[in-house]
């Protein structure tokens, strides 16, 4: 398993993740003796790691932890899947309360697209009366694609702002409940719309170089979400903060965000989709829309907390190469330890 997600013992620690917005309460140490699950050579049971960070605690009490260290593209990658995998109907849970009824908005805005007709209907109408009722919701059509691309990734900054708050959780050596992740988007809603809204006007400037200074221009905000839903913060602060983290890996960051959104959800999520949307595009948007928010919700169910974990181990890679949190995350246990 990639990006060094493992289990080890639950731990109290008087300590929040450095630059966590707030502190959160700690779980009780586990009792003395409990016995430790290591492999062979004392390798960690789960990574196979020799010399695991710590003891492997077996059954439900113990908490999946990110090893903080400098991580490749593939381990980010990897370790999205991982993330998702320790807590699949948690985050899954949390990436469905989002993605279901902002998909089935996007896919009611699109009825009326190609005027609500459908291939079937072009075998069986006069091509003229097509041609001006398709005319005349251009206009509307216009304005539903606009926010059928906003509405979704609304979605994706909330999944994303929760599951960082999850990971960073797990780095204090405790669980973060639903309720609580949910809790954090509720609280910080604010300030994720407004971030929202600031790198969308940001990104609108690319417009002007043909829409390729989008991509150029989105590798600086990556990171947003992630650090509202760690650290806090407004949403100016949030945007300065993520450019003062990715500029410095520029480049690598815009690289891992074109895997992410273009090589694995693009395509992933185009292969769960394309078939409802084939039939949706058959019978006519007006009549197929439930199809299409169907394929989506299928698509972005699958997709979505995989970006949203990749994000956040991302942000976590940008700070420990930039800030050594890593250096500074081990010296605080090696403190907690000693007290």
């Amino acid at each position: 398993m990639m990006a060094g997600v493992e289990d080890q013992t639950t731990q109290a620690r008087g300590w929040a993740v450095p630059g966590s917005g707030e502190a959160q309460p700690t779980r009780p140490p586990p009792p003395p003796g409990a016995p430790a699950d290591h492999g062979p050579d004392g390798a960690d049971a789960v990574t196979g790691v020799p010399g695991g960070a710590a003891p492997i605690t077996a059954g439900a009490g113990a908490v999946p932890r990110v090893a903080l260290r400098p991580m490749t593209a593939a381990d980010i990658l990897d370790g999205g899947f991982a993330v998702v995998k320790a807590r699949p109907r948690r985050i899954i849970g949390i990436a469905a309360g989002f993605v279901v009824p902002t998909q089935l908005i996007a896919a009611f805005l699109q009825r009326e697209s190609m005027g609500g007709l459908g291939i079937a209907d072009l075998f069986s109408e006069d091509p003229v009366l097509l041609n001006e009722q398709a005319n005349n919701n251009a206009s509307n059509e216009l304005m539903a694609n606009l926010l059928v691309s906003l509405i979704p990734a609304i979605a994706l900054v909330c999944v994303a702002a929760a599951v960082a708050h999850l990971v960073a959780q797990w780095m204090m050596g405790r669980d973060a409940p639903a309720g609580e992740m949910l809790g954090v988007v509720g609280r910080r809603w604010w300030a994720l719309l407004g971030s929202f809204v600031i790198v969308k006007l940001a990104e609108g400037f690319g417009l002007l170089g043909c829409y390729v200074g989008i991509v150029f221009i989105m590798a600086f905000f990556v990171p947003v979400a992630p650090i509202i839903g760690v650290e806090g913060g407004g949403p100016i602060e949030a945007v300065k903060r993520s450019v003062r983290l990715t500029r410095g890996r520029y480049f690598p960051t815009l690289g891992i965000a074109l895997l992410m959104g273009l090589v694995v959800a693009g395509l992933l999520g185009n292969a769960l989709s394309a078939g409802f949307q084939a039939l949706a595009l058959w019978v006519g948007f007006d009549q197929g829309w439930p199809l299409l928010a169907l394929g989506a919700i299928m698509a972005q169910v699958v997709v979505l907390p995989f970006v949203a974990a990749a994000t956040v181990l991302l942000y976590f890679d940008l700070r420990v190469r930039t800030e050594g949190l890593d250096i500074e995350m081990t010296a605080i246990d090696v403190l907690d330890r000693v007290a």
